[in-house]
């Protein structure tokens, strides 16, 4: 296939008919040879009709990560850009033209004649703000800094990490918790409509990677306090790195994962992670798990 014909079936998007909060989904996984893919830059599905998950392919960058965005009465709520183009790849990245038409597709479905989108990070590593050019300075566009002060101004918490925030987006609260560890920045979202839970890369199917020990520890705790105390649906992460046997991963720079685990983990997850960090004493240690991997870096 060529590569002309080839960037043009990228930037097709797909968009599946989804039943209320449905992860029934083959998630596309990228080709045995990118050359031959002819996978959408981006899948879109529907969760239900105002929560919306994107996969990112994984012939555009290894990483495949997962994009999330939230619709309330005034505001859109987009957590993360993905992941940019490896050096020389020609591929197309339309990142900010594929979410722009999801939400200006459900403007009109709800009568609205614009929505005001709100981008955020789960944490600031490059593989979710490779797309943070394309929206900075659009109409009706705000995009949050990635430094743990510009996440702790902007949501309003006083006292980080240790204080959660609430965040309305019109009719449509958000419980933003700070978890720093795998990196300052890095927060989890909890919607109490639809009660799922955003954990970014601290908590997802694949190798759990620590770059601050105490922090991690200490964010793993607020996760598991929480999940004691919340209705949680599904715990949904940033990327699939496990595969469907039980503690085998993909390894680094995967571009194709045709049996790959699935997206959501539970709360049972979190407490799993909890007691096992907690077992751990000044100095993490890899552990292999059936769903993740504790990774110490």
């Amino acid at each position: 296939m060529s590569k002309w014909l080839f960037t043009i079936a990228l930037i097709l998007v797909t968009c599946e008919i989804a039943s209320p909060r449905d992860l029934i989904v083959k998630w596309i996984h990228g080709s045995e040879s990118c050359a031959a893919n002819t996978d959408p830059a981006f899948q879109v599905h529907a969760y239900d009709d105002d929560t919306i998950v994107l996969r990112e392919n994984k012939c555009i960058n290894y990483e495949g990560p997962f994009i999330y965005l939230l619709f309330g009465d005034d505001k859109v709520f987009m957590q993360d850009t993905g992941a940019a183009p490896a050096a020389n790849s020609g591929m197309a990245f339309p990142v900010r033209e594929t979410v722009q038409k999801v939400v200006d597709d459900w403007a009109k479905r709800h009568g609205k004649s614009s929505m005001a989108l709100l981008v955020t990070h789960s944490h600031s590593h490059g593989d979710h703000i490779g797309g943070d050019a394309q929206f900075a300075g659009q109409p009706n566009t705000t995009v949050v800094g990635t430094k743990p002060e510009d996440v702790r101004v902007f949501f309003g918490v006083s006292d980080w990490p240790n204080q959660q925030a609430a965040f309305d987006l019109g009719g449509r609260v958000l419980d933003i918790v700070p978890i720093p560890g795998h990196e300052p920045a890095s927060i989890a979202v909890y919607d109490r409509k639809s009660k799922i839970l955003l954990t970014g890369d601290t908590v997802y199917p694949g190798r759990l990677y620590i770059r601050d020990w105490p922090a991690f520890k200490a964010s793993v705790g607020r996760l598991a306090a929480f999940v004691r105390s919340h209705e949680i649906a599904n715990v949904l992460g940033t990327h699939i790195e496990m595969t469907t046997k039980p503690g085998v991963d993909y390894p680094v720079g995967t571009t194709w994962q045709p049996d790959e685990h699935e997206l959501a983990l539970r709360p049972a997850h979190i407490l799993e992670l909890y007691d096992a960090v907690a077992r751990m004493n000044d100095t993490a240690v890899r552990e292999v798990h059936k769903d993740f991997i504790v990774s110490p870096r």
